[in-house]
């Protein structure tokens, strides 16, 4: 981004340097042209999607005209636009959220790239609703299979992975997820030669399972981030964070929350990030 970025900053400038040469009696109507025509290259990059690109002509127009607060207020939207499909991509739902809100609260800026931002935060409310109940199903699953409950977990597994919605791009980190534990509980079936359970047992399970599906609260058995146990107090430290960084926190159980510390610890830092606990 930053060398596309360069590039044409350059480019534009470059224009703008040779139709003075070619006309210096008229610069102020060349410096127009110049600035029209790049703006008019940002706006079809905006037509088409790419934020990237549009980000860069708006900054390339100002090359131009330095001051114009047009091209600075579209250029911050398209950066914006970018940001957020970046933090999408990485499952940063908090922080594509606020740069989508960015967009909008530019009262002057580009009204297609307003109705864009509104687009994408009314799909990331679905989303964000899907997730929470799609880390359930996935979260039940990995109970089950760690209580060598294979059947239910494979079951649990296939029914969500038969979800079309399931297998879009907004649910790629837990997509991952569902296809190991399938792996490992398809492949554990075909080894295991422990009884099953009594039909007593099972229910009991099922119970307990359909219970966290309502977003009862859910443990991981003896967790350790650096060799040592998390505890209640660093479970409700890393929600805090959370919320700091403006993610709602109450969407992600106590599992997630664990799952997030290890993650964070795993890369040597102290503080989790959204990504780290799934939005």
């Amino acid at each position: 981004m930053k060398k596309q970025l360069t590039t044409l900053i350059a480019l534009a400038a470059s224009m703008f340097i040779l139709a003075g040469c070619q006309n210096s009696q008229s610069s102020s109507n060349h410096d127009q042209q110049i600035y029209s025509s790049i703006m008019d290259k940002g706006n079809n990059a905006v037509k088409n999607g790419n934020f990237a690109a549009a980000d860069a002509y708006y900054q390339a127009a100002l090359t131009t005209k330095k001051a114009d607060a047009k091209a600075k207020i579209y250029a911050q939207q398209a950066h914006s636009l970018h940001n957020a499909q970046n933090a999408i991509n990485r499952y940063s739902f908090a922080e594509a959220k606020n740069n989508l809100e960015d967009v909008q609260d530019n009262d002057n800026g580009s009204a297609k790239m307003k109705n864009y931002a509104a687009k994408m935060l009314k799909t990331l409310k679905v989303v964000q609703k899907n997730r929470k109940k799609y880390r359930n199903q996935v979260e039940i699953a990995t109970n089950a299979n760690d209580e060598r409950n294979y059947k239910q977990a494979q079951s649990r597994i296939i029914d969500l992975l038969s979800k079309t919605e399931f297998h879009k791009k907004y649910y790629g980190d837990l997509l991952k997820q569902a296809n190991e534990i399938l792996l490992n509980s398809s492949k554990n079936l075909k080894t295991d030669t422990t009884p099953a359970a009594s039909d007593n047992n099972s229910a009991a399970n099922q119970s307990a399972s359909d219970s966290q599906a309502h977003g009862e609260t859910d443990q991981i058995k003896n967790p350790t981030a650096n060799g040592k146990k998390i505890t209640s107090d660093d479970i409700q430290k890393a929600r805090k964070q959370l919320q700091e960084q403006g993610a709602q926190d109450a969407a992600a159980s106590d599992s997630d929350i664990t799952r997030a510390i290890q993650k964070a610890a795993a890369d040597g830092r102290s503080t989790i990030t959204p990504a780290d606990a799934g939005f």
